[in-house]
């Protein structure tokens, strides 16, 4: 099979995906949701951590030019007039080609982005983003940010677009964007974030589940100072709330 006809399935795939096909999508094993932080609900003196979502999509929104991404911080302090260490860590989960194919079937090589390369891409092609935080969260998000994105940038998995059919879905050998994210979760299988939700919808989404979930540990502040460190003010980002 060639790689044109390998990539343009019968549009029953796509309805099979709508449908429910996600409940029983094969789950890449990464190891991030079995880490166990009973222990570690708050977190020690003189360290916080950060979790920022972000969304972006065209105008009118297309499936090919859209994406979630998160950055996930830590911050510990370094003692009287010292400035804090700071450590930042980008799960932004996008095909090495960096074009997003909706109807590719197949993995594909995987790329991480990382924050600037991200938002320097999606406004590149005409897409609108917006930004949910900085928020502080919970040290079990961060830490389950960092196993994921090694997991990611192991080799192990690659990507698919649509990733709860066709080969990713059978095997568990690749993510999209917002399940590169959403997979670190132990409580939810993908069938939680459908497809239907996509670009900024997702994103939203995303923020809203760890409200929820009381990740955040206070979701009604913003942590505005992180912005102008990770230089986000130079861009034009819709702020959400």
């Amino acid at each position: 099979m060639t790689p044109n006809h390998r990539c343009t399935w019968p549009a029953l795939l796509c309805l099979l995906a709508l449908t429910g096909c996600a409940n029983f999508a094969a789950h890449p094993p990464t190891p991030a949701r079995k880490l166990d932080f009973s222990g570690l609900r708050e977190p020690p003196p003189g360290e916080h951590f950060y979790v920022i979502v972000f969304g972006a999509e065209s105008t009118p929104k297309l499936p090919r030019w859209t994406h979630s991404w998160g950055v996930f911080i830590h911050t510990a302090e370094q003692g009287p007039g010292r400035p804090p260490a700071i450590e930042t860590h980008t799960i932004s989960w996008m095909p090495a080609t960096l074009e997003i194919r909706p109807w590719c079937f197949h993995i594909e090589p995987p790329v991480n982005l990382n924050l600037h390369e991200t938002l320097q891409y999606v406004l590149g092609m005409g897409e609108r983003v917006a930004q949910w935080g900085p928020y502080e969260c919970r040290p079990e998000l961060y830490y389950r940010a960092v196993a994921q994105k090694q997991f990611l940038e192991s080799g192990r998995i690659g990507y698919q677009c649509v990733d709860t059919v066709g080969e990713a879905g059978w095997l568990g050998n690749g993510s999209d964007c917002i399940h590169a994210i959403t997979d670190m979760d132990p409580l939810y299988s993908r069938s939680r974030y459908r497809l239907i939700r996509y670009g900024m919808a997702a994103s939203r989404f995303i923020a809203r589940e760890l409200q929820r979930r009381d990740m955040l540990l206070h979701p009604d502040q913003t942590q505005d100072w992180l912005n102008a460190y990770l230089g986000l003010d130079a861009y034009p980002i819709i702020h959400r709330g």
